[in-house]
């Protein structure tokens, strides 16, 4: 007989994205998490934004090895329901490649020499966010500051609408607390960060990450402009720690 089959350990959920004024719903983010047999993991999400003059859909996929250190990506996007770019990235040791085709640059093929640790690969999803949390030295405690140097990401627009293609971000996280969260969700052990030298005007925004190894992104707010509340509104499986 054949084995028993048995499926990889995965995580589901979703995050709402809310005006933080008037609780009215203006995003969504549905994600699979999936662990592998050597540690690593898979996210593969879907963003949907309907923000002012914001129309934007996201289809992301993201794997990482056992230190979150990213290996492999894919980002397709949607301005308006219609398709304005696509890419693959790569990841090793030393070295970011892409291979993307947008309505506004065309077809591009980049290199760029990297050296780990790195903060993560930015894809806008919020999961995504909380990934670049993974490598940050939270032995050091509450008040402390960390730079990985320039980190990648594929796009600098602040909804991730543009692109995509391999940017870089001067940014960093500082660590705030360790503190419990309610959500829709359920009640969270979270690591509370907030980004800090960010580029292109982004608002101050600050994160709420499990503190449980698989660094969900629990809640997060964003000021200014945006005005933005976002929740872990349903979540099933446990952690893939």
């Amino acid at each position: 007989m054949p084995a028993e089959f048995r499926p990889l350990p995965r995580r589901t959920g979703r995050i709402a994205y809310r005006s933080a004024t008037s609780l009215a719903l203006w995003g969504t983010e549905d994600f699979t998490l999936t662990r592998d047999g050597d540690g690593g993991r898979t996210l593969m999400v879907q963003c949907e934004m309907r923000h002012g003059n914001e129309d934007v859909t996201r289809f992301t996929t993201l794997s990482v090895d056992a230190a979150f250190q990213p290996t492999e990506a894919h980002v397709r996007i949607l301005n308006g329901g219609r398709p304005t770019g696509s890419g693959w990235f790569r990841f090793t040791d030393g070295e970011a490649e892409a291979e993307t085709a947008t309505l506004a640059e065309g077809r591009l093929s980049q290199r760029k020499p990297i050296s780990r640790p790195m903060r993560g690969f930015g894809i806008h999803a919020l999961v995504g966010d909380g990934w670049l949390a993974a490598s940050f030295p939270f032995e050091k405690g509450p008040g402390h500051s960390h730079f990985w140097g320039p980190s990648l990401l594929h796009s600098l627009h602040h909804f991730g609408a543009t692109g995509p293609m391999l940017v870089t971000s001067t940014s960093g996280l500082a660590y705030e607390a360790r503190e419990f969260v309610e959500v829709p969700a359920g009640r969270f052990d979270c690591h509370r960060l907030s980004f800090v030298g960010m580029t292109n005007n982004h608002p101050p925004y600050t994160m709420w990450i499990s503190a449980d190894g698989d660094y969900l992104y629990v809640k997060g707010r964003v000021e200014g402009y945006m005005d933005g509340l976002f929740q872990l509104e349903e979540i099933t499986g446990g952690a893939l720690a």
